[in-house]
């Protein structure tokens, strides 16, 4: 499990960390919804 931590870890470095797609306040405020059902809503 470790190795696979730190292989998992030197991906994200060489990648640039997890992009920021999707998960962006300014674009949300601005409109840019899913408009999807929340399944978990009772």
């Amino acid at each position: 499990m470790t190795w696979n931590l730190l292989h998992l870890a030197r991906l994200l470095k060489d990648a640039g960390g997890i992009p920021a797609h999707g998960n962006q306040r300014s674009q949300y405020d601005a409109g840019c919804r899913s408009d999807f059902e929340n399944p978990e809503y009772r």
